[in-house]
Parts: structure tokens; sequence; C-alpha cells
């Protein structure tokens, strides 16, 4: 070992470290121990603080053998929880991390905290995170005695004190499962005869601690033991622990496991691998098989186990196991009347008495797999594909300089750049290798344009020997400084007939190359001095092809209550211009009359960014543009994604930023956005103007949001977000809801997913309807449906203004806000979360059952103003900004 591995080897052992052991209540007050390792200091300054919002609060601690920190949150703190607080300590003035101690992981953190109707549950992340994560349940004090009868395999029989609640022989009674971060459902049938409920099918309740609660009238009754219990049953996944805490009634569920004494994996010719295991004590005697769990896409396979002496052995096919890259669990699963799924409880030395890793080929391209003990010392494989090497490191007289590698990992195959058009997919093509150069000067760009304004995008693609295309990446410029309304190399070109055509190369947020282009046909007649604006020309849109945001709402109200001259720009072929095609000034885009107000337009309005509203690069130099007054107003309510919008990423920024709430303006525009006070107006956004629910309606709408790393065909069905909705529309308990409810699913995807979905998932439920793109607006979808699931879309507010439930699907929360979250999921999240597709199923069952009644939140944090005003208070900020930059305008040229 050298003496740099002995330094860090040392510096771990003498970091600082503040590890939480367990919490527990002392009367009423949770308490929680820390043991705290290498500080030598003798004296310590302490401070533990509990963050409740705004406010924080200083919190008893008591210091015990110098290494143990006992710290009390009393309990009149822990009724102000209403959604996240936070306990963070500070010791010898550094604010430390605090990490979970073994004793942690292993149990206390799973047991919840009932303070009296709140359900509280702890998390720790560099400080100890304590969330009302189930704010919109009710939870009753008064405890329902129950006692267990009787135990048998995925049965669970319970005798509850309730008698006013069993005079009906056929009630249907319910057991809420709360786990830290979940909860089930679990629905029991009543024993006439004997009195008892008979409570089955756990296969849904993940491996934890359980609290149990009796739900009536939409109310959470705990239960206790009226006497202990210590006996254990079995269900398919799990054994089943009853277990009676200070007489809580909790089920613990431990997975089946299965001890491994021995483990070969072993590569064979014809591209399988063989698994060949023993047992420790050698019990193999009963029949099973070997399963493959790939949790991300919820593929499930079984292959047949050979017995060879005390030996198991099965073949997994290369090509089942290389189907998707995701990580895959592996299970034995007992063959009986009382089936059990086992997961290998592995040794850690186990793994290296055999080959783990492998690099193998699939699709004409080096794929590696690596076997590995997973955190609950199960079997897992993960697999990488070969990486694209790329970048372009030179941009200049409208050429590219740029490196390709790693084209050894790609088995006969060639490189080429793509220069693709986003709308036609019409394309050139140059080979690439090593050092490459390529003059964009020379290639016939205005061939492949499908629009007069578009945009191209640059790809390096991997074809293998036989022309298929096997890889398809977007290419960063590594030397990008991203801004909006700029531009790293430009160039204007005229075509045979004389129109002008003009050609930008610019980068994506994420640095991706691209040329933007527009067109100025020849008729097109430019004004003379392009700098002098009309302050009474407004010109409004959204994207180019919508009218059913905040831009449609605005412009309406403009027009029937002001005498600005208004126009609203669409898209000729969009299917919304048909609903709006007899309003007046309504403007085609790229057409002449487009042109002549754009020249003119000093008001420029836009939901996005105002290339959507103008037919040509809305950038310095071109046709006044710095002349112009720019209003964003805005697509949704900001707090989640960290969006584009940011005052940095424009040469240009806006003049004015419409926002929703107080919180909205300080936190996120102006502290997180970098724009000032005065350029931020708390308005509410123009289409809350229209949210007025007359009819109460009863379908559920599904409209999940798009990601933005999905850049291919292949990338999109492959990825986990397709495969999760896929799955998620075709969950037969799903299906099973809405038929005896008698509720329906309209699915509206992302404008960006539309085909794919459409096209890819056959023969879909018979109360699952897909809504196609323009069909109806959305803001008569939200109006029109009773619930929404979503996962980060904004349109959510929406719909909670309507005083309507939302449910979010957060699978990939992590990926998703990958760059940082505004502000914490609890502050915007209104709803219900499911992380998973159970837990998403059950909260939605959850909804059904209540009859769609919305969640208990507060929500003036999040919209201020919640009347039919906020396109006149828009307009009267505008017109402050326009008074405001007369009046400079009129002291500067003095």
């Amino acid at each position: 070992m050298n003496l740099k591995k002995i330094s860090n080897k040392l510096k771990k052992k003498l970091v600082k470290r503040v590890e939480v052991k367990k919490h527990c209540f002392k009367d009423q007050d949770l308490l929680f121990e820390f043991k705290l390792s290498n500080f030598f200091t003798l004296k310590k300054n302490i401070k533990a603080e509990f963050l409740i919002n705004e406010e924080v609060h200083q919190l008893r601690h008591e210091l015990l053998n110098n290494s143990v920190l006992v710290v009390t949150i009393p309990h009149h703190l822990l009724t102000l929880v209403t959604s996240s607080s936070r306990v963070q300590l500070t010791i010898n003035n550094k604010k430390i991390w605090i990490t979970e101690h073994e004793m942690y992981k292993a149990g206390d953190f799973q047991e919840s905290i009932l303070v009296g109707n709140k359900f509280l549950s702890t998390k720790v992340k560099k400080t100890i995170i304590i969330n009302n994560r189930f704010a919109d349940f009710y939870f009753m004090d008064h405890l329902i005695g129950s006692q267990v009868k009787s135990l048998q395999y995925d049965a669970l029989t319970l005798s509850i004190n309730m008698l006013d609640v069993m005079e009906e022989a056929d009630v249907e009674f319910e057991l809420y499962a709360f786990n830290n971060f979940q909860f089930r459902i679990l629905t029991g049938t009543r024993d006439a005869e004997k009195n008892f409920i008979v409570f089955n099918d756990f296969s849904e309740m993940a491996a934890g601690l359980w609290r149990m609660f009796l739900h009536i009238d939409n109310k959470l009754y705990p239960l206790n033991l009226v006497e202990p219990f210590d006996e254990v049953f079995n269900s398919c996944h799990h054994q089943i622990q009853v277990l009676s805490r200070k007489s809580v009634f909790y089920l613990e569920l431990i997975p089946h496991s299965i001890e491994i004494e021995a483990l070969s994996i072993e590569e064979k010719q014809d591209h399988d691998f063989l698994l060949t295991l023993s047992l420790i004590g050698g019990n193999t005697e009963f029949e099973c098989s070997f399963q493959v769990d790939e949790p991300k896409s919820g593929m499930l396979r079984s292959y047949p186990v050979e017995r060879i002496d005390d030996q198991l052995q099965t073949f997994l096919p290369m090509k089942d196991l290389l189907e998707n890259l995701f990580v895959k669990r592996f299970f034995l699963v007992e063959h009986s009347d009382e089936p059990k799924v086992y997961r290998f409880n592995l040794d850690k030395k186990l793994l290296h008495t055999t080959t783990t890793y492998y690099k193998v080929i699939s699709n004409s391209q080096f794929v590696k797999l690596r076997f590995y003990r997973r955190r609950d010392l199960s079997l897992g494989l993960a697999m990488t594909q070969a990486k694209l090497k790329k970048a372009i490191h030179e941009v200049q007289n409208f050429q590219i300089r740029g490196i390709m590698g790693s084209i050894e990992e790609f088995i006969g195959s060639k490189a080429y750049l793509l220069i693709e058009d986003r709308l036609s997919q019409d394309s050139l093509q140059v080979p690439i290798t090593g050092e490459f150069s390529v003059n964009l000067n020379s290639l016939d760009l205005i061939g492949i344009k499908s629009k007069d304004k578009t945009v191209l995008d640059l790809f390096v693609v991997i074809e293998n020997g036989a022309g298929e295309i096997i890889r398809k990446e977007k290419i960063r410029y590594n030397k990008a400084h991203y801004r909006k309304d700029n531009y790293y190399s430009y160039k204007k070109q005229y075509d045979d007939q004389g129109n002008e055509h003009h050609f930008m190369i610019t980068t994506t947020p994420f640095n991706n190359l691209k040329v933007e282009s527009f067109t100025i046909r020849s008729n097109v007649k430019i004004p003379m001095n392009i700098d002098v604006k009309d302050e009474n020309i407004w010109l409004i849109g959204e994207r180019t092809n919508t009218a059913q945001d905040n831009g449609i709402v605005f412009f309406k109200w403009l027009q029937k209550n002001t005498s600005v001259e208004s126009y609203y720009v669409i898209e000729e072929d969009s299917s919304d211009y048909e609903h709006i095609k007899d309003i007046p000034n309504i403007l085609f885009f790229g057409s002449d009359r487009h042109f002549e107000i754009a020249f003119k337009a000093k008001v420029l309005l836009g939901t996005h960014d105002l290339e959507n509203i103008l037919p040509y690069k809305p950038a310095r130099g071109f046709f006044g543009y710095e002349e112009t007054v720019k209003i964003f107003l805005q697509h949704g309510v900001l707090g989640r994604k960290n969006v584009e919008y940011h005052k940095k990423n424009y040469d240009m920024p806006f003049d004015l930023f419409i926002v929703s709430s107080d919180p909205e303006k300080q936190v996120i525009v102006m502290d997180e956005m970098g724009y000032e006070d005065q350029e931020v107006a708390v308005t509410g956004l123009a289409r809350f103007d229209n949210l007025i629910q007359v009819n109460p309606p009863r379908d559920i709408l599904l409209m999940p949001t798009w990601r933005d790393w999905i850049n291919t065909d292949e990338q999109f069905l492959k990825s986990e977000y397709f495969l999760a909705y896929s799955n998620l529309i075709q969950n037969e308990k799903l299906h099973g809801l809405l038929e005896e409810y008698n509720v329906n699913i309209n699915f509206y995807p992302h404008y960006r997913a539309q085909d794919y979905f459409q096209s890819e998932i056959e023969n879909m439920h018979e109360r699952i309807k897909f809504i196609p793109l323009g069909s109806q607006t959305v803001q008569q979808l939200l109006i029109d449906h009773a619930l929404l699931i979503t996962d980060y879309s904004s349109v959510s507010f929406d719909f909670t203004l309507l005083n309507k439930p939302v449910v979010y699907y957060h699978f990939d929360v992590d990926r998703f806000f990958r760059k940082g979250i505004l502000r914490p999921i609890e502050e915007t999240f209104i709803g219900g979360i499911g992380s998973y597709e159970e837990e998403l199923i059950t909260i939605i069952e959850d909804r059904i059952k209540s009859d769609f009644a919305n969640f208990e939140y507060e929500i003036t944090g999040i919209i201020k103003y919640q009347d039919q005003n906020n396109s006149q208070r828009i307009y009267e900020e505008v017109q402050k900004l326009i008074e405001a930059k007369r009046t400079s305008s009129v002291i500067g040229s003095l």
C-alpha cells in the first residue's frame, strides 16, 4: 500500500463523525441519541436547533461520557411541523453532517412518530429531516383494541373491538399500513359467524416495519394489541412478524432469504451464463426455479433449475440479460402449495471465489457486466454500455473542430457527424474519426430545412457493418458559454429565389451544439429604421403551435378590456388554430404580416422563450430586438426543477418576470435566478382567470411531463420513463379499481412523447383512453377531471387551485432533480407522492374510495391570489414598466 493510500485511510479514521444511533419517546418528547467520534477537544461548544419553516428553535441537549449526545425535541414543537423540518447540529462553531449509525440503519428509523393527528417520518441526510409525509390523512388519538386470532400462509385473522362499525355483516374493512415513507391498503373480509376479520394478500408490502391503522370514514385509528403476540406467518415474499411495542400494533416484514455456501458464475460459448450455487446445510430438497427481476422496467422472468448432487444450476440467456441495461436482482422461487421467493444471503467474501466482471458484445458494441453483492446482501447485476467519447473544442468561421474517440469499443463500425432537422429528421452526414474538422459552409444546410425557422441538431452516430444505427448521441461544445440570445458563429446565405437564410451556431442548456436558422423571404419588406418601435403594438404567443396557456388567455383579455393593438402568433397548421381562427389579429408564424408586426412591436410577451413569437433570432443586431420590452408571462409556477430562464442565460434578459407568490419571487426568481425586485411582479398567471369548476367530474387525468435526457427514439423506448408509464397503464389492480368504481383514466402524454405512447402501446384497457395532442385544451382537461396523476408538471398547481387532488409519480426523482431542486419537495408537491408503482396505485385507490376528496393543504405560499383578476394585474404591471422606460428615455435624452 503506497503512502497516499495510507494517508487517505488514516484521514478517514480520524475524520470527525456524528452518527445518530436511535430515537425514542420519553413521556411525550422525542429524543435522538448521537455517537460522537474523533472530537479530541475536551470542551465542546454544542448547539442543537430545530428548523420549522423559517423559524429556528433551540433544543435541549446533554453530553454523556464525552461521546454520546442526547437531543430532545419537545412535544409542542413536533405539533408545529406542517411539511418538513430539520434537526441541525453545530459543534465548536461548525455545522456538522449527521450520518446513520449501524444501529439506526438496522431499526429505529423505520418506526413512525405519531403526534396528535400527525404521522411524522424521519430521514437522515446531512441533518435529521422530520417530514409530515402523510399530511393528507387524519390520524386519530383514539386507540382501537385488537387481537390476533390465527395466522396462516398469507392470512392474518383479527378480532377488532369496534362493535358499532361491525353491525353490518357484509361491511368491508380496510387496514392502512404505514412505514416511514409509504402506505398500503389491506382489505379484509368479515367472518360473520365468528365475528373475525381476515386480511390476506400482503404481496404489495415491502420489507420493513409497518404500523397498522383502521380506516373508518376517512379517519385512521391506530390499532393496539390487547394481548402480547410474538408469532410469525409467511407470505410469498416475506416472513411476517406481529409486533407489539407499548401495545402499538406493527407488522415487520422480513424477506425470505437463503444462505449460500458457494457460488460460481461462468460464461459459456453459447452466450449464456451458468450459475451454480450450493446452499448452506444442503437444503435443496424443494422444487424451485430461478427468477430474474428488473425493478425499473417491471420485467420478471423465470428459468428452470437443475439439481446436480447438492448443487443447483441454471442457465441465464445473455440476450435476456441485455434486453434492458437496467440493474437486475436474482431470486430462488420455491414451488409448493405455499410458494416462497428467496433472496440470496451472500457472505462478503463469497463473490471473491468466482468471476464477477465480464465484457461481452451486444448490438455490435462492448457491454460491461458486473455481478455484485447488493446492500440487502442479495445478488445483483449491473450493466454499462461502451461510452461514446466525443466533443467539439473549437467553433470558428462556421467550421467546427472536435474529437471522436473510443471507436474500438464498437465492433466493425464507423462514426459520422449527423446534422438533422429537428422536425422532419432530414439530414446530412459527414464521416469522422479521431481529431476531425467539418466545414459547415460547404454543406447544403438549406436543403435539409423543413421550415423557414428551424433548428438543426448535431449528433454523433455509430453505424455497424450492416448499416444499422447502434448509437446516436448529441455532441457537446466543451468551451460553451450558454446564452439563449447569442451565438458562436454566424453566416447568411441566399437561395435561387433570393430568399435570405440566416444560420447561427449555438448550444442547448446542456452545451450540446446546434444550428439555428431563420429565413427572410424576398418579398418581405424590412423598414428603413428597424429601431423604431410602437409601444401600443404587443406581440404575444406560447409555443409556436399552441394556444391554450397564459398567452392566449392574456391576449383575449387584452382585446376585450384594453385599446392595446395586440397580436397572437401561431403556426398555420396548428390544431389549436381552429379554436382561435375567428379572433382578430391572429398571425401565422413566418408570414409577411408576422414580419411586419414583429418589426414594429415594442412589447413582446411569451410563455416560453421569445424564439417562439419572433420570426427571426431574438438577439442583439437582429431587427432592433434590443429596443423591445420583453415580458415573461410564464407557463407554470416555479419552485421545483431548475429552469432555463435564469438571468445569466441572456445577454438581454426579460424586463418583467411574472410569478404567482411572494416566495416564488424572492426565493426562486430573485435569490436563485438573479432578477432584481423591480423586474419581478407577483400577479398570478393569466390562465388562472379561467379556472372555474362547475360540475363535479368523475374521471382521472394522467399527464406526465418530459425527461430532458431523452434525445433519440432508441433512448425513449428503452427508458425507465417509457417503461414506468407503460407498466402503470397496464397494471391489473388499477384496471380492477377503474371497473369497480366506474372510473376512466384519460392519458395525455407530453407533446414530445405523444407519438411514442400512441404507436407503441397496443390494446389498452377499455377504461384507459388516449388523448391526442390538441384535441382538447389543457385547461379544459384540468376542469373535466376529478384527479390528476402527474410526476413533476407545474399544471398540478392549476389543479390544486381548483381544490382537487393531485397524485405524483416520483419513480425517478433523484435523476429528475440531479441538478438540484429549488424548494423542498414537501413545499411544492401538494398531494400524494408515490415512488413505486404499487405505492402509486395505493394512493389512487385511497382517493377513489374517498370520492376524490382533496388533500388538506394550505396553498397561499404557492399561489397568492385566488381570484379571476390575474390578467388585470399583469396588464397594470406591463403598463407601469412601459411608463418607467418612457420616463427613463426622456431623462436620458435631456
